[in-house]
């Protein structure tokens, strides 16, 4: 019920009364004794709403997230650098919601939030210059645990933990030789690359 207010405030553009929101909050701990396989469907549903960003935000708002993925959470307040202008939470969020507003699938959309979950924990430095080398690597093992612990589908596991580990394939025009491309279609999977579009999409988006 913890989730599934919030649920419903996304799914029919609901608010939340304040008595309702305290509640959650004063008992969001109680999660801990939920079974996942039911917090991972309150999530899932969460994300395939219109409103997932609001959605997020809810749950990191209202203490819950702390439950869920706390992981995300890491990437609140920290900053990037010259090329990025939101937060590592915020950057994540926007990378969902444009997911959502292109009616991308569910392996897409969690593909999209978790892309930079690794950033965090490899932060080199701060200001304009600084760098999260090999986030990708550290970030898909990251989604990797993440997902196993709701207790996601292997198949939809092994897909996201793919597309956020490849999500930064090199692509620069003129630049990327063919034998490059060939490469690149080995690694990946040539049945995956219209996936990593969408995500990459989301993320420079």
């Amino acid at each position: 019920r913890l989730m599934r207010a919030i649920r419903f405030a996304v799914q029919l553009d609901f608010q939340i009364e304040e008595k309702t929101a305290d509640a959650i909050k004063k008992h969001a701990s109680l999660l801990q004794v939920i079974a996942e396989e039911r917090i991972r469907d309150e999530l899932i549903k969460i994300i395939l709403t219109d409103k997932a960003k609001e959605g997020m935000e809810m749950l990191e708002n209202l203490g819950l997230l702390q439950y869920i993925i706390p992981e995300l959470r890491e990437g609140i307040g920290i900053g990037q650098n010259k090329h990025h202008i939101y937060n590592v939470w915020e950057h994540n969020l926007r990378s969902l919601d444009y997911a959502v507003k292109k009616n991308y699938s569910l392996e897409i959309r969690l593909a999209a939030l978790l892309h930079d979950v690794g950033k965090p924990r490899t932060k080199g430095g701060d200001g304009p210059d600084s760098t999260f080398y090999n986030h990708e690597v550290v970030g898909a093992k990251m989604t990797q645990k993440i997902l196993d612990q709701l207790h996601f589908p292997k198949d939809l596991r092994d897909k996201v933990v793919h597309l956020v580990r490849y999500h930064l394939f090199y692509y620069n025009v003129g630049e990327v030789t063919e034998a490059g491309v060939r490469r690149f279609l080995r690694r990946v999977g040539p049945e995956n690359v219209d996936d990593l579009l969408k995500v990459r999409e989301a993320d420079r988006i």
